[in-house]
């Protein structure tokens, strides 16, 4: 499994003050983000363990 890293520009997170969204921008991140990728729980728990190591170092 291949994890990418993401920047966030600062209009990108919804959670950082700055310029409000529209409701469609809301809508069409909600339908974006139901698409997927999901992740089986063992997958999460495998990347989590390696990124632990990778910390570790």
């Amino acid at each position: 499994m291949k994890t990418k890293s993401i920047k966030l520009k600062k209009k990108d997170s919804w959670v950082l003050p700055g310029d409000p969204i529209t409701l469609d921008e809301f809508k069409s991140g909600i339908k974006k983000a139901e698409k997927g990728p999901f992740f089986t729980l063992d997958e999460v728990k495998k990347a989590v363990e390696e990124w632990k190591r990778s910390q570790s170092l």
